[in-house]
């Protein structure tokens, strides 16, 4: 396999992946709404480590919070849609790659700072539009990574079965 190959393969487990987490996101909501609390608290229970979820600075759906804030939910359901897209444009150089890196946070900084400097104030559409930003980008260099994880992954294998007593695993 090549890096073409293993590139569609580590998009799908990306999506895959970011598919279950944002399927979570929502799943807190519908379950508090239809009386699975249990299930609802080990939802909201997760992304606790993760982000406020303040009521507040959250999307509610069916009368409940979502599992995440509106940033959060901008970021997951960015890495999810930025999975699915090919911006190989990206990925031309390391340089490239640290500029669209620099270029996908400093919405984001600038968005949670400058409130503090009373030159903004950020909205629930600034919070989830900056994350959605930062996640599309993100997760395409994520995919990217993962794609060369993969291809690297053969390659150690096969050189550990060359360096066996055997010359191969058993």
């Amino acid at each position: 396999m090549d890096l073409r190959s293993h590139a569609g393969l580590a998009r799908a487990i990306a999506a895959g992946a970011w598919s279950v987490v944002c399927g979570l996101i929502l799943a807190a909501p519908i379950l508090a709404s239809r009386g699975w609390h249990a299930a609802s608290a080990a939802c909201y229970l997760f992304f606790s480590p993760v982000c406020h979820q303040a009521p507040e600075r959250s999307f509610a759906i069916l009368g409940y919070s979502l599992a995440v804030c509106h940033r959060c939910s901008g970021i997951y359901f960015g890495f999810f849609l930025g999975s699915l897209i090919d911006l190989r444009w990206i990925h031309k150089s390391p340089r490239a790659r640290r500029c669209w890196t620099l270029a996908a946070i400093l919405p984001l900084v600038i968005d949670v700072l400058a409130p503090y400097s009373g030159i903004w104030t950020n909205t629930y559409l600034s919070r989830f539009a900056t994350g959605f930003v930062f996640g599309i980008l993100i997760s395409s260099l994520l995919v990217r990574g993962l794609a060369e994880f993969l291809d690297e992954v053969p390659q150690y294998w096969l050189a550990i079965g060359d360096s066996h007593p055997k010359g191969g695993l058993s």
